[in-house]
């Protein structure tokens, strides 16, 4: 611990936001691909980040499902989930004017009832999905909270492997076979996996080699990388295969993504227990801005790819879109560290 900090952890996030960023960049950029193999490297890139959000709900598991971190209903309900919604709120509103001045050139009443269909039906940024996500998890919480603070270690690998089977072995299955497999369990997505894991890894339920894991991340990686190129190969000889490889790929429910982000976690939660001059007071800096420069990356992504409508691939390629990451990270940063000095914004993010 470092100022409240647990420094592997703070790693993490720093790490998964800078991920996140590129992430978005280079699937942004494909959109202004003019040959087949740049489209296919900036979908290689984006797919080997995939283990960045992954890897932000296993940090969360890892502190919310602490045993020594108390869950009272004042704070669940007066600011784990306010936060949220606000969030929501404020931001839908936000981008639907950033939308109705740029790109979209809405009414005032086209423009209201963007933002309400943006908050009520989940119509907005893409990536705004994240706190329709989060608010689930808050809502749970208290019971998520209550199994990992009385079951035991045996029980939770149980639960582990139940989710693993149930909410990743079996859709990768039914994506490569095209069967419907009628067994189930009842819950509806693969993130309460990524939550317990992460507290699973944090508390030593799980131990797994710092070596074992960076090669489990590396091997992983570059799998997905192939598995991109493969399917961009088949696409004309075997659309259906092409079709299940692009299905898998976009899914954070497939097995190799859940590998890799537990190979990631893993072997940063063996990193050096110290603070490392510099990287850690930058890590922690992001770590501080994670969901503000989450919020506020796509803005800028879509001011220069759609507003501006910079071309990257007229101007130095990858190498730009190299630069573009760097840049939308750094300006998401300031950005959010000015919010920070807002009243009301500096409680959201």
């Amino acid at each position: 611990m470092v100022n409240n900090r647990v420094l592997y952890l703070s790693r993490i996030k720093a790490l998964a936001c800078a991920a996140v960023v590129v992430l978005h960049t280079f699937f942004t950029a494909a959109n202004y691909a003019a040959v087949p193999y740049q489209l296919h490297t900036m979908s290689a890139v984006r797919n080997c980040m995939m283990w960045a959000v992954p890897c932000f709900v296993m940090a969360s598991g890892a502190l919310l499902l602490n045993s020594k971190r108390i869950l009272t209903s004042k704070k669940l309900f007066g600011k784990y989930i306010p936060r949220m919604v606000f969030a929501l709120l404020i931001f839908s509103v936000i981008f639907s004017v950033f939308d109705a001045f740029t790109t979209a050139h809405y009414t005032p009443a086209q423009t209201l009832g963007d933002i309400l269909s943006d908050i009520f039906l989940g119509t907005g940024w893409p990536h705004m999905w994240y706190i329709y996500l989060m608010l689930a998890i808050y809502l749970l919480l208290p019971f998520y909270k209550m199994i990992c603070d009385h079951a035991s270690s045996a029980q939770i690998k149980y639960l582990l492997l139940l989710y693993t089977v149930f909410l990743s072995i079996i859709p990768f299955i039914e994506t490569m076979s095209g069967k419907k497999l009628p067994f189930y369990v009842c819950v509806f997505s693969i993130y309460p996996l990524y939550l317990f894991l992460g507290h699973a890894l944090h508390t030593g339920i799980i131990k797994l080699p710092k070596n074992a894991c960076g090669i489990m991340f590396l091997i992983c990686t570059g799998i997905t990388a192939m598995l991109t190129a493969y399917g961009a190969a088949v696409e004309k000889s075997s659309p259906e295969t092409s079709s299940k490889i692009i299905s898998l790929l976009g899914v954070y429910s497939f097995p190799l993504y859940l590998a890799a982000s537990i190979g990631a976690f893993g072997y940063i939660r063996k990193t050096r227990n110290a603070p490392v001059p510099v990287l850690d007071d930058i890590a922690a800096e992001l770590d501080s801005c994670s969901f503000g420069i989450y919020l506020l990356h796509m803005a800028v992504l879509k001011l220069i790819f759609a507003v501006i409508k910079f071309n990257p691939f007229e101007h130095g390629g990858t190498i730009t879109i190299i630069g573009i990451c760097i840049i939308t990270l750094v300006i998401s940063y300031v950005m959010t560290k000015l919010l920070k000095l807002v009243p009301y914004f500096n409680r959201i993010i």
